[in-house]
């Protein structure tokens, strides 16, 4: 029988992987304006927290409603704003790295992408649960 004298079929010897180790211009360029929107927003924040905490500290124990309370929820609101592009920024990389990944981008481009990605969402967070501590102080 043919099938029994012919060369057996082999599998062919997998392609190595290609893995990244530098981020492509383009997608570099990408998170770095990314990132440099986030910078400016976390610097806008932390210079912005001062006088929301002063303001949060003036209020505590006041009433609902007054001036204190009033003045103090402005400030909290403003540095709200202030954290606005660290969060766009956060999410544009986040979209970023999904289509990445939808694209079948290798692992090591991905845990590069990740390293910029991290460093936001600590910032973000770091924000969030400074505006979460100065409403509970402000009441």
């Amino acid at each position: 029988r043919p099938y029994e004298t012919t060369e057996p079929v082999t599998e062919p010897a997998p392609v190595a992987e290609q893995v990244s180790t530098a981020l492509p211009a383009e997608l570099a360029a990408a998170v770095d304006a990314l990132m440099a929107k986030h910078q400016k927003a976390d610097s806008a924040f932390r210079s912005a927290a001062g006088a929301a905490r002063a303001s949060a500290q003036s209020a505590a124990g006041s009433a609902t409603g007054s001036e204190s309370w009033a003045a103090a929820q402005v400030e909290l609101s403003r540095l709200d704003v202030k954290r606005g592009d660290s969060v766009a920024a956060l999410s544009d990389l986040d979209k970023l790295i999904a289509a990445e990944h939808e694209k079948g981008a290798d692992s090591a481009l991905l845990g590069l992408l990740a390293v910029p990605q991290s460093q936001m969402a600590q910032a973000v967070a770091a924000q969030t649960a400074e505006i979460e501590a100065l409403a509970r102080l402000i009441g």
